[in-house]
C-alpha cells in the first residue's frame, strides 16, 4: 500500500498554527490565573485599608453621639432618602445599569462593616453586614459562610476600646470583578490571535512557493532538456536547491555525452577491424592451397586480438570516465611496481630487453590497487612496445617532500616534441606501425591519475627516449 503524501505547505501551517495556538493559549491561561491572582491580593489590601479606616471613623461616630442606639444599624436614614431603590436577591440595585444606580455603585453593599464588643455586645454595623459568632472573631483576615454566600473578612481588635471591626466582603463579586479584569487584560491577546494567524498563513504561503514554482519549472521541462535552470532566487535554501539541481543535470549531461562518445568511438573503431576479418575470413575461405589458408586465418586471428584488446580498452575508459571517486586504502607502492613488473616481464624477455625497479625505501600512499596497477601496466607496456630490441627499460620510486615520484625511462625512439601534448588523446598514436596498440592507454593513465589525485608529466630524454613521470601525494 502507497504511503499517502502530505502537502509541505499544509503540514507546515497545520504544525506553526497548533503551536502558536497553545501558546497563545497557554499563555493567556496563565495570564488570567496570574491576575486574578493579583486581583485578590489587591481586594484584600483594599479590605484592609477599609477596616482601618473605618476603625477611626466608626469609634469617633460613638464619642460624638454616645447616646447612639448601638444596637440598631446606622446609616438608615440614608437609605430611606432613596425609597426607589430596589434591591434584588444580592443586595443589588436593579436599575437597568448594573454599574451604576440612583443611590451609588452596585458593588457598595458588598462591602459590609461590624462593631463589637469583646462580650460579643453589637455596637454599630451596617445594613448588609452577615452576622457573627463569637468564633468568628479573629484578628486577620477570615471568611463567613451566610445564605449560601461566602464573604471575605478582615478584622481589628481595640485592646484600649475593648472592641473588634469586622469589615467583610462578598466573595462571590470579587471573583466576578476579578474575573472581569483579567478577562479585559487577556482581550487584546485574543484579539491578536486571528490577525497573527492570517500573517502566518501568508508568510508560510509566500515562503513555500518557490518551490512550487520551481516544482512548476521543472514539469514544463523535456525529459532531454538539461540546460541549467534559470529561476529568480528569492530565498537562499531554494537558491541552494536550484544549484544542486542544476549540478545534477550537468552530470547527467556528462554521463550521456561520454556515453555518446563511447558509442561513436566503438563503432568507429570497431569498423576496420570488423572489415578485415571480414576480408581474411572470405580470403581464407576461397583459398587454393593451405599455405594461403594458413596465413589468411593467421591475419583473422591477429585482427581478433586487437579488436579484443581495443573492446577491453573501451570498456575500462567507459567505467573510469564514469567512476567519480575512488574507495582508496592504504598501499605500499613499491610491492605494486614490484607486482607489475613481474607480470610484464616475459614481454620484455621476448624483445631481450634488460628492466629493472630501483626503489630503496617503501613509500605508503593512498589508492586502489587495481587501477595503480592498470597505470603503471600501460606505461610500461607502452615502454616495452616502442623500445627496440635489447633495449633498456628503467623503473625507479623515489621521495620528493610530501610526494612520491615514479619515473619511467626507455631508450626507445622518443616522441616529437610538437606530439607531447596529444599523447592522452584517445585513438592517438604516434607510430602505428610500430606497435599494435589502439590509442587508448595514455588515456586511461590520464583518468586514473586524476582519480588519484597524481600528475602525469612526459619528456624526452636528452640521450634519448622517453620519460614518464608519476607524482602521487604520500599518506
Amino acid at each position: 500500500m502507497s504511503r499517502r503524501v502530505r502537502s509541505m505547505r499544509r503540514t507546515l501551517l497545520t504544525g506553526v498554527f497548533l503551536v502558536v495556538s497553545s501558546s497563545m493559549g497557554i499563555s493567556a491561561l496563565l495570564g488570567f490565573f496570574s491576575a486574578s491572582h493579583e486581583m485578590e491580593e489587591l481586594f484584600d489590601a483594599r479590605l484592609a485599608q477599609s477596616a482601618r479606616i473605618t476603625e477611626r471613623l466608626l469609634l469617633r461616630y460613638l464619642e460624638t453621639l454616645p447616646t447612639q442606639n448601638t444596637r440598631g444599624v446606622i446609616y438608615q436614614e440614608w437609605e430611606s432618602e432613596y425609597p426607589n431603590a430596589k434591591l434584588d436577591s444580592k443586595g443589588l440595585g436593579m436599575d437597568n445599569d448594573r454599574h451604576l444606580t440612583s443611590y451609588g455603585h452596585e458593588f457598595e453593599r458588598n462591602l459590609a462593616f461590624q462593631l463589637v464588643a469583646d462580650d460579643g455586645t453589637l455596637l454599630l454595623r451596617s445594613p448588609s453586614a452577615p452576622p457573627l459568632q463569637q468564633e468568628d472573631l479573629r484578628a486577620g483576615f477570615g471568611q463567613i459562610q451566610q445564605n449560601h454566600h461566602t464573604w471575605r473578612t478582615f478584622t481589628l481588635h481595640n485592646e484600649a476600646r475593648r472592641s473588634w471591626l469586622v469589615v467583610a466582603e462578598r466573595d462571590d463579586e470579587r471573583r466576578e470583578l476579578a474575573g472581569k479584569m483579567s478577562a479585559v487584560s487577556m482581550l487584546p491577546l485574543i484579539i491578536t490571535l486571528p490577525l497573527l494567524l492570517g500573517l502566518l498563513w501568508i508568510l508560510v504561503s509566500r515562503a513555500v512557493s518557490p518551490l512550487s514554482q520551481l516544482a512548476r519549472a521543472i514539469a514544463e521541462r523535456h525529459p532531454a532538456n538539461l540546460t541549467p535552470l534559470q529561476i529568480p532566487q528569492r530565498s537562499k535554501e531554494v537558491g541552494l536547491l536550484i544549484g544542486e539541481l542544476n549540478r545534477l543535470m550537468h552530470t547527467v549531461q556528462d554521463t550521456l555525452e561520454r556515453e555518446r562518445q563511447f558509442t561513436n568511438e566503438a563503432a568507429h573503431e570497431l569498423r576496420t577491424p570488423l572489415a578485415v576479418l571480414r576480408l581474411y575470413s572470405e580470403t581464407a575461405r576461397s583459398a587454393e592451397d593451405e599455405e594461403q589458408r594458413n596465413q589468411a586465418l593467421g591475419k583473422m586471428l591477429t585482427a581478433l586480438d586487437r579488436s579484443d584488446r581495443l573492446l577491453r580498452q573501451l570498456l575500462t575508459q567507459a567505467r573510469l570516465d564514469n567512476q567519480q571517486q575512488l574507495e582508496s586504502h592504504p598501499l605500499d607502492l613499491r610491492e605494486v611496481l614490484r607486482e607489475t613488473l613481474a607480470n610484464l616481464a616475459p614481454l620484455a624477455l621476448k624483445k631481450d630487453q634488460l628492466i629493472g625497479l630501483e626503489a630503496e625505501l617503501p613509500l605508503q600512499i593512498s589508492g586502489q590497487s587495481t587501477l595503480l596497477d592498470l597505470l603503471f601496466t600501460n606505461l610500461i607496456d607502452n615502454a616495452i612496445r616502442y623500445t627496440p630490441v635489447k633495449g633498456e627499460i628503467t623503473v625507479s620510486l623515489q621521495q620528493e617532500g610530501h610526494l612520491a615520484i615514479v619515473r619511467i625511462e626507455d631508450n626507445g625512439p622518443g616522441v616529437p616534441t610538437e606530439l607531447l601534448p596529444r599523447l592522452s588523446e584517445r585513438f592517438f598514436r604516434v607510430n602505428p606501425q610500430l606497435a599494435d596498440g589502439v590509442g587508448l592507454g595514455m588515456a586511461i593513465v590520464q583518468r586514473i591519475a586524476l582519480l588519484h589525485h597524481a600528475k602525469i608529466e612526459i619528456r624526452n630524454r636528452p640521450q634519448g627516449g622517453l620519460e614518464v613521470s608519476v607524482s602521487l601525494p604520500l599518506l
